[in-house]
């Protein structure tokens, strides 16, 4: 069991909350106006296409029930969720004339809403019933392709049609979920297209069932229904699906907690080193790491491996780490084997943590070669082992030790740049020097360097 992107998984321990309470003014604003333009869109297509021809009553009230169970079986993600609605999508192209088309999906959206709240334990507030409708913009796409082709029946021969209609769902689609999500949540183009484009492949490869679906239908009005156990086969995966979900969410909240339990254990043991010292070059790391454009998954790393970076000392008894004068040769061999047996630590926890091991492993290392224990050099090292270590020098040389008082930043900075190519790498020495002073000199953390 892997655990998720931490931004993904941020969204998903959000999404409960958001469904079961009030909507904010602003995603209030968001949805009116998604839910304004999709009316008015309506409007437009019936001036541009009027007429055409409705199915019977009973299938277009059939197709807007077999939506609403389409939508039940959903696999949900951090951003929304995906749901096999192209399996009775694509036959509802050919229900209803174009302009109607988002009115029917719309009508099984909110049915889908009800249906969940009357019989799950899904809780939504009655104002989140409501901004499912503006969910049906991806209904806009199709509907002006077979407008504007003036195509009403299924065949293979108009699959042109088809293709393009089904391209463009995905793009109106894409449009405006992304639009929503950067206006109410603040979720980037970028995080949105990683976190839904394989929603896009589930439509794709369910359009061509849909439209066999449509095309039997129109011998059989009734064949609609030979999809139900397909849909069914589909609320079984989904509910896996979710079990998966939920242990990689426990599982990932377990490394965090296993992380933060060893590093109030080394607070215990030492003060000085676990508390003040590992905080700040967490806090420290993750702004120098931020300003490199880590990742999402390097900056969870970046924080184990910061909070967790001396773990290895707990094998090192405190009378040779306080020991006030110059420490023996055999005393600094026991000290240097601090990073080897951090990573062993981690490694036994395992998982996530076995990775981070990796980083605490080699956070004394130079990027000339020259530091410890592996000789590594330049790119050899982790990038997250790169910031902790230049982190944690610009910390030694800020704090007042026993024997020198604290060094100017001024001094401290030119320290840094002097062995920057050396001991340092560049690129970090110099996003560290930004981050440096943004911060008003008192607001930088103090630490000291534990060797």
């Amino acid at each position: 069991m892997s655990t998720l992107n931490p931004e993904i998984e941020e969204l998903f321990e959000e999404q409960g909350a958001r469904e079961a309470s009030a909507p904010p003014l602003r995603t209030l604003g968001v949805e009116v106006t998604a839910g304004v333009g999709l009316v008015l869109a309506v409007l437009a297509m019936t001036t541009l296409f009027p007429g055409g021809a409705f199915a019977p009553p009973v299938v277009v009230g059939g197709l807007v029930v077999a939506y609403a169970l389409a939508a039940l079986v959903r696999f949900d993600i951090g951003l929304g969720f995906t749901s096999p609605v192209q399996l009775v999508f694509v036959p509802m192209w050919f229900a209803v004339p174009p302009a109607f088309l988002p009115v029917l999906v719309a009508a099984g959206l909110v049915l889908e809403q009800l249906i969940t709240i009357a019989m799950t334990k899904r809780a939504r507030h009655p104002l989140r019933v409501l901004s499912s409708v503006p969910d049906a913009w991806h209904a806009v796409g199709p509907a002006l392709v077979l407008g504007f082709a003036g195509v009403t029946e299924p065949s293979f021969a108009d699959w042109p049609v088809f293709a393009a209609a089904l391209g463009a769902q995905v793009t109106i689609d894409f449009a405006t979920l992304t639009l929503r999500g950067w206006a109410d949540l603040g979720i980037t183009p970028d995080l949105h297209l990683r976190a839904t484009a394989w929603i896009y492949a589930v439509d794709v490869a369910l359009a061509p069932v849909g439209l066999l679906a449509a095309i039997a239908m129109t011998q059989t009005p009734v064949a609609v229904v030979c999809l139900l156990p397909l849909l069914g086969l589909f609320a079984v995966f989904a509910r896996e699906r979710d079990e998966r979900i939920r242990q990689a969410l426990q599982l990932s909240s377990a490394y965090r907690g296993t992380a933060i339990l060893l590093g109030d254990v080394l607070e215990a043991d030492d003060q000085y080193t676990g508390g003040e010292h590992t905080q700040g070059v967490v806090s420290l790391g993750l702004r120098v790491g931020r300003e490199l454009g880590l990742s999402a998954q390097q900056l969870r790393d970046l924080e184990f491996g910061s909070l967790l970076h001396d773990i290895g000392k707990l094998r090192v008894s405190n009378e040779i780490i306080n020991k006030p004068g110059k420490l023996s040769e055999a005393e600094w061999a026991l000290i240097r084997r601090h990073p080897v047996d951090g990573q062993e630590m981690l490694a036994r926890v395992g998982g996530a943590l076995e990775q981070v091991g990796e980083i605490v492993r080699a956070h004394h290392e130079r990027v000339d070669g020259g530091g410890y224990p592996d000789g590594l050099k330049g790119d050899e090292i982790p990038m997250e082992s790169r910031i902790i270590c230049a982190c944690d020098a610009y910390s030694a040389m800020t704090t007042n030790r026993s024997y020198r008082p604290a060094m100017p930043r001024v001094e401290a900075i030119a320290e840094l740049r002097r062995c920057a190519g050396e001991q340092f790498d560049v690129q970090v020495v110099e996003a560290l020097v930004r981050v440096v002073n943004e911060t008003p000199e008192a607001a930088v953390p103090h630490l000291r360097l534990a060797v």
